[in-house]
C-alpha cells in the first residue's frame, strides 16, 4: 500500500475555504460546535475564526464602495488574481 499524501497547497487551501465558509451558515455553526464537543481544542480555534470572520465583515460594512474596491484590487494584484 502507497504511504504517500496528496496534501498540496491548493488541496489544502480549498478545505480552509469551504470550511470557513460554511462556518457562516447555520449548518456550518452546528458542524462547528460538534466538532468542539469531539475536540474542544479545535473547537476553540473555531469559535476564534468565527469571531475573527464577524471583525472582518463588520470592518468591511463600515468601509466605502471605493475603499473595498481599492482594498480588492490591491489583494487580487498581491496574490495574482
Amino acid at each position: 500500500m502507497s504511504k504517500y499524501k496528496n496534501n498540496t497547497p491548493q488541496i489544502v487551501e480549498g478545505f480552509l475555504e469551504k470550511m470557513f465558509g460554511a462556518l457562516a451558515t447555520r449548518v456550518g455553526q452546528k458542524v462547528a460546535k460538534d466538532i468542539a464537543k469531539k475536540d474542544p481544542e479545535m473547537g476553540k480555534l473555531l469559535d476564534k475564526a468565527q469571531e475573527l470572520m464577524k471583525q472582518a465583515e463588520k470592518r468591511l460594512d463600515t468601509m466605502t464602495p471605493a475603499e473595498k474596491e481599492k482594498y480588492f484590487s490591491d489583494k487580487y494584484k498581491k496574490f495574482g488574481i
